[in-house]
């Protein structure tokens, strides 16, 4: 069924075009007085419209800006604001010891998407989540959004912050694109790579011209509050909801969430000439291909554990996990499979190092 407020803006279309009609076919009858008065109705109800726009755009500005203002007092970043060069990026590690986790989250999402697995990570090993540019309380970065640039970031952020090598880095989804990329560039610094879900290069995301209207639409009717009262923005989870209401509900994330789907193929193209990360321990995480859903498209899913299956030949050193019962959001889903297999990877960089010490 429609929602009222969809029935009203087709109706606001709807009504005036049709009395324009009505006018036109008068004029064309020879019926000149008729479409004159015809015309004059619409042109009120044009003018009556508008003036009713500016009322309503006027109050959702209002509404946004002070929601917007409430959340600023009451929510602040949990980690620290680190310049990257103009621009900052939001930081946030805690536990102690080594190696360094890295949270990689996916095409669109937060620090927060790892809500459930950095506390359990922080309880054995020094762990940092962190938001790339545009997205949570990080600033909008100029550059663009490619694996190899989005990794120079990160690797800026780190040495910036004081976060030693080595790192251990978890990518969920489109985050395996970063931690590939990061494997790549600065492989004497990083200990391990977990892709969580991940995607590969063959996958196919076209962004079509209905995505982009609604992200376009999103994005420019935020700072109006719409997005807000209608909940499009914040998500479900009880949670962090109030919190993340307060970093999704913003313009610049559903731009920057836009700059990273449109910029997607062109990554994957990237990743796809990296090649292999040579010896660096590799572990794969897969969602359930036999979970209830899954069975609604068999052909697709079984192309999708394909790919998973071929991620693990990026590395001499790989092994395969399924997280059991879960579908692609695995953090939010099996967090517990995450953390063990962090946990296990964590060990064995420990363990070659103190041998290699010795």
């Amino acid at each position: 069924m429609f929602h009222p407020i969809r029935i009203a803006a087709i109706l606001a279309v709807a009504l005036p075009l049709a009395l324009l009609l009505v006018g036109l076919a008068a004029a064309t009858s020879g019926h000149a007085d008729s479409a004159r008065s015809v015309y004059r109705v619409a042109r009120t109800f044009l003018i009556v419209e508008l003036i009713c726009g500016l009322i309503l755009a006027c109050a959702g500005a209002i509404y946004q800006s002070v929601a917007a203002a409430r959340e600023r007092q009451t929510y602040q970043p949990p980690g620290k604001l680190v310049d990257v060069g103009g621009y900052r990026l939001h930081l946030y590690c805690s536990g102690v010891g080594g190696p360094t986790v890295i949270l990689e989250y996916g095409l669109v999402g937060t620090y927060l998407d790892w809500f459930y697995v950095q506390p359990e990570v922080a309880k054995f090993t020094r762990v940092c989540s962190y938001d790339r540019g545009g997205y949570g309380w990080s600033d909008p970065s100029p550059k663009e959004r490619l694996p190899s640039i989005m990794a120079e970031e990160l690797h800026t952020l780190l040495s910036t912050a004081g976060v030693k090598p080595p790192y251990i880095i978890a990518g969920h989804s489109f985050g395996a694109f970063n931690a590939l990329a990061f494997a790549k560039l600065f492989p004497r610094e990083t200990a391990g790579i977990i892709l969580i879900d991940g995607s590969h290069p063959d996958e196919s995301i076209p962004f079509s011209w209905q995505n982009k209207l609604w992200l376009r639409t999103m994005q420019w009717t935020m700072p109006f509050g719409l997005p807000r009262w209608r909940e499009w923005c914040g998500g479900s989870n009880s949670d962090v909801r109030g919190i993340k209401t307060a970093i999704t509900c913003r313009s610049q994330y559903q731009g920057s969430y836009y700059s990273h789907w449109e910029a997607f193929q062109r990554s994957a193209e990237e990743i796809r000439t990296l090649g292999t990360i040579g010896d660096i321990p590799l572990t794969v995480i897969a969602r359930d291909p036999n979970r209830t859903n899954a069975q609604n498209n068999s052909t697709s899913e079984a192309r999708w554990q394909s790919l998973q299956q071929q991620l693990t030949r990026l590395s001499t050193k790989s092994s395969y996990v399924i997280a059991q019962e879960s579908g692609h959001a695995v953090p939010l889903q099996r967090p517990d499979v995450i953390v063990a297999v962090i946990r296990k990877m964590a060990e064995q960089a420990r363990s070659e190092s103190a041998s290699e010490k010795n």
